[in-house]
């Protein structure tokens, strides 16, 4: 162990404080709705021949031949249930099943197929600060890595530099997280110096954080489940598991998909509802929304088990079958996935993917098609043959949005959807988050000043993660109130059963008119909440 420590500190971390966590906390595992991986082919069908680590090519290759995943992508042609999002509930409500058969291992190795997502967008130009590693100083200078790796150590993804040029390093931090397993504990996280290295295991990969942002490792912890989260939704857990069962090499059927876990990586550490853990809905009038979401619900074909409309990281409008429900980070899993890939803009798309919280180990099929050039209708099913249902479901849907003038309303929300703190009437108002407890979505406004300058912003940011974190983490229960004041700013918290509000204000402000601002921010947002949030 001393030769494993002296690695990790040989460029002066310090010393090392050790995290751990007993096994018999970890989480049980939830038995999840299984689907199947096939999906229905249009215009487009690829087929990838997957790597073996046994040498053992030649027989996985014609396998996959015959057994390929695919995508669909075809040409752009326009022509009510309780919009909750459900936090705690399991996904298969009142004993609710899906009928769908669960293929066998075998036929998930044969079937994944690495192009079915990589193909989506033409991929990337050599990956910035690919010639770094853990022997370049300069690798060293960036503020925050992302690693992951199985628990044997071998590379499967790096933030920066190249990953398979980090085995050496990825091999040490595995090695330190074997020996505190060794001692029936699990290593969380460790700081030295200005650093904190925060694990997540979730067999069988490692999820790795190096960071001197100054991020508390509850805070990271919550991101690297977003990036497993990620992973697991374009290749489901079991079949994770099923791979390296086979000792096949992840980085090959994740090869083209950085991407999408470096724009996630982004999103993560700048986004508000991920941070509240909710969804931001777009500002839009009450009467536009219902009727949007009525037309939805009235002419989705009867497969559809989840309808999104959403203009960037916003949801417009959410349609779902009652006994099912979707959480805030499917959402966002799915939002991050739209978002990364152009060429969404340009065709139907009908892609194989997995809604982790969901259901973990299978796919949906989702149907994407942008109807305006920045809102994009999203229907998911069990069924893989489905794709002309949902097309000309969508057409449907277009047809009576437009006999109704509902797409101008759109374009005008996506232009206007943004507002200012300024624009509550609030006096002293510099910023707040607000975030209800009983529906998940949550509202902010626009960065304005002092918070133009994108260094400030950040500051503010991470001033919030501290404070959620301290709020919501408390050794015994979430507190009611809390007060913080500093030099530049001053932030009132809330929380209640019902909602929970951050609110920052000037540092020249007295208590009593921070608190008289507060309560008419409160009256703001419940006089205007029919335009804010989902009803």
């Amino acid at each position: 162990m001393a030769g494993i420590l002296k690695y990790a500190s040989t460029r002066d971390f310090g010393k090392l404080d050790f995290h751990t966590v007993d096994r018999s906390m970890s989480t049980s595992n939830v038995d999840i709705l299984d689907s199947t991986m096939s999906s229905k082919t249009t215009s487009t069908t690829t087929t990838t021949n997957i790597k073996d680590d046994s040498n053992n090519n030649n027989n996985n290759n014609n396998n996959n031949n015959n057994n390929n995943q695919t995508t669909t992508t075809t040409t752009n042609n326009p022509s009510t249930s309780t919009t909750t999002l459900n936090e705690d509930d399991d996904s298969s409500e009142s004993g609710s099943t899906l009928d769908i058969p669960k293929p066998s291992i075998d036929d998930m190795l044969n079937k994944i197929d690495e192009s079915a997502l990589a193909h989506l967008d033409k991929p990337a130009s050599r990956k910035k600060y690919a010639h770094e590693d853990s022997s370049t100083p300069s690798w060293f200078k960036h503020s925050k890595h992302f690693l992951i790796f199985s628990f044997s150590g071998k590379p499967i993804y790096s933030r920066y530099g190249d990953e398979v040029a980090l085995n050496t390093f990825m091999a040490t931090l595995s090695a330190m997280s074997s020996f505190i397993e060794s001692q029936k504990d699990e290593l969380r996280h460790i700081k030295t110096g200005d650093y904190v290295f925060v694990y997540l295991h979730r067999d069988p990969l490692c999820l790795v954080s190096i960071a001197n942002t100054g991020e508390t490792p509850a805070i990271i912890s919550r991101q690297l489940e977003y990036i497993h989260s990620l992973i697991v939704s374009m290749l489901t857990q079991s079949n994770i598991k099923a791979v390296f069962d086979a000792k096949y090499d992840l980085r090959d059927l994740l090869g083209g998909t950085d991407k999408f876990l470096d724009n996630l990586i982004k999103t993560i550490d700048k986004d508000i509802s991920i941070l509240l853990n909710s969804v931001n809905c777009l500002r839009l009038n009450y009467t536009p929304r219902n009727d949007i979401t009525n037309i939805i619900q009235s002419n989705k074909h009867e497969s559809v088990l989840f309808a999104l409309l959403v203009s960037g990281n916003k949801l417009i409008s959410f349609v779902k079958q009652k006994k099912y429900s979707l959480k805030p980070q499917d959402i966002h899993i799915v939002m991050n996935f739209v978002s990364s890939t152009s060429s969404f803009r340009e065709s139907e798309a009908w892609i194989p993917i997995c809604l982790p919280n969901f259901n973990n180990t299978g796919f949906l099929h989702l149907y994407i098609c942008y109807i305006l050039p920045d809102v994009c209708l999203l229907l998911f099913s069990a069924l893989p043959e489905s794709f002309y249902h949902l097309s000309n479901c969508k057409n449907l849907i277009v047809k009576e949005m437009e006999s109704k003038g509902l797409m101008e309303e759109l374009t005008k929300a996506v232009q206007n959807h943004g507002y200012t703190s300024a624009m509550t009437g609030v006096p002293h108002l510099l910023h707040f988050m607000y975030r209800s407890r009983t529906s998940y979505f949550s509202t902010s406004p626009k960065f304005t000043a002092p918070y133009s300058d994108k260094k400030e912003r950040k500051r503010l940011f991470r001033l919030y993660q501290h404070i959620v974190d301290r709020v919501n983490n408390s050794c015994s229960k979430p507190h009611k109130y809390f007060y913080h004041t500093s030099r530049y700013e001053t932030v009132i918290v809330a929380v209640s059963s019902t909602h929970e509000i951050y609110a920052t204000f000037s540092p020249l402000e007295t208590k009593q008119t921070v608190f008289e601002s507060f309560s008419f921010l409160l009256q703001w947002i419940k006089d205007n909440e029919s335009s804010l949030f989902l009803q």
